[in-house]
């Protein structure tokens, strides 16, 4: 593409580890003061499935303080910690162990607590407001020290304990544009020098569900294209970002400064804003390529001093080569928990748990069809048993510890008999062969009965990840 620009972005993912908070910030559906705090196993287990699925760094997401709630501190307490802050320490620490860059997205702390994470391996988001919006009915009026100033602190707090941090700057909830702007000058002459400093993050308010500004209106196209162009002209060499799934109009943006998407929780969605659906890279790719923009990813720390932490060498070696491969390969295979057979985040998906069906290289899945899937009058749609077909052999290829990281080249269907709607049919599929990166496999489509109702061949193209596969 002739004078291509690139923008960037980060495979990211979200945890949620409580909802509970000490802040009531107007703009905010997320946070509230009776949530559950995630166990340790269940931190493990999901840093562990995100690690399977080459994510490459997660954002541990909490109420800020939420220690101050009794049934936080009950749970800390049962758990074996004598803080909150040791609770974050663990899950950094799991995650490193999994090869996954620990981010904390926790409120703001003071000195004394980020100093403990000063060789923790993570790195901290910090995000900013650009007025104090404390008045009765305005966004902070229930918030707790929540204002520019104690933004600045908590830079200055970071900053102390070497921790690389990206800021982000809230707008839309109520500031004017003379703050917003001035705001984003100022904080450009305080932190734009700083070695800690990793990118730039633009939060533009949508009103969800829940929050109590849900009626206020998001901002124009023209005030985020200020407010970018601002960024851009305040920190000049930074990434500057503005998450895609709450502002459509992204690539327009690339004009004004924009040169970043930063972290896309692709792997997990985004708790805050459960309503907006978050863009894969094919849909990202091709909505910049509309634009003549090259999409690349890249890794989430970018200064000297936040690469150069003994803390993290392993976890930043992995996820380079992991990096490195899907840029080189074109091909970014995620698994985000929407495939429409077997994905549980798929709200329309069939919600198949194909991959429990799995045994060596035999994959073996019963499914009941209702009237919905049917073509002709109680039949069940041919493409669909193409789909599932190509799904079973697809998992037969991979296997059950899907060490093999493969995609369909091609699968032949002969269709024997109708298949029925509201009875159950079975599906079996299993490797039979292979010849390079080429695998081979052959399903079958089974009344309970024992007929047989349709069969298919397919080949599958093995992906192969800088001379070794996933």
């Amino acid at each position: 593409m002739n004078n291509c620009v690139s923008i960037s972005y980060v495979s990211s993912s979200y945890l949620e580890l409580t909802r509970t908070c000490h802040q009531g910030c107007g703009y905010c559906s997320f946070y509230r003061d009776d949530a559950d705090l995630m166990t340790i196993d269940e931190i493990r287990m999901r840093v562990n499935n995100l690690s399977r699925r080459n994510a490459t760094e997660v954002v541990f997401l909490s109420g800020e303080q939420p220690q101050e709630f009794p049934h936080i501190q009950i749970a800390l307490h049962k758990a074996g910690f004598a803080s909150f802050a040791d609770y974050l320490l663990a899950a950094c620490q799991i995650a490193l162990e999994a090869n996954v860059l620990p981010v904390l997205e926790v409120g703001y702390l003071d000195s004394f607590t980020w100093e403990k994470f000063s060789a923790a391996g993570c790195s901290a988001r910090i995000n900013l407001v650009s007025a104090a919006l404390a008045s009765n009915g305005e966004a902070l009026e229930k918030s707790r020290g929540r204002n520019p100033s104690a933004g600045r602190a908590c830079i200055e707090a970071v900053h102390a304990a070497m921790i690389p941090y990206s800021v982000g700057f809230i707008i839309g909830i109520g500031e004017s544009e003379e703050e917003r702007l001035n705001f984003i000058e100022e904080t450009g002459r305080f932190c734009t020098a700083d070695p800690w400093l990793q990118d730039i993050r633009l939060l533009p308010f949508q009103p969800t569900p829940g929050c109590a500004m849900r009626d206020r209106p998001p901002l124009p196209f023209a005030a985020i294209e200020k407010a970018v162009t601002a960024l851009r002209k305040a920190f000049p060499v930074h990434h500057i970002s503005v998450p895609p799934w709450l502002f459509y109009r992204f690539p327009e943006l690339a004009e004004s400064g924009l040169n970043d998407l930063a972290g896309v929780p692709v792997f997990t969605g985004d708790p805050t804003h459960p309503n907006f659906e978050i863009p894969c890279y094919e849909t990202l790719k091709v909505r910049l390529e509309g634009h003549n923009i090259h999409l690349y990813e890249r890794g989430t720390l970018s200064t000297t001093a936040a690469l150069n932490r003994p803390e993290i060498l392993d976890t930043l070696t992995h996820t380079r080569g992991l990096i490195e491969r899907r840029n080189l390969s074109g091909l970014n295979l995620i698994d985000n928990d929407h495939c429409f057979v077997c994905g549980p985040r798929n709200n329309s998906g069939l919600h198949i748990p194909v991959n429990k069906s799995v045994e060596g290289h035999t994959c073996t899945f019963t499914w009941t069809p209702g009237p919905s899937y049917q073509g002709y009058a109680g039949i069940v749609h041919g493409g669909l048993l193409s789909t599932l077909l190509d799904e079973s052999m697809a998992y037969a290829v991979m296997g059950a510890d899907k060490k093999i990281l493969a995609v369909t080249a091609d699968m032949r269907v002969r269709f024997l008999r109708p298949a029925p709607v509201g009875v159950p049919l079975k599906f079996v599929a299993t490797l039979v062969g292979q010849r390079k990166n080429l695998h081979f496999a052959r399903a079958s489509v089974i009344l309970p009965e024992g007929s047989v109702l349709a069969e298919a061949e397919g080949r599958f193209a093995e992906i192969i990840l800088n001379g070794a596969s996933k």
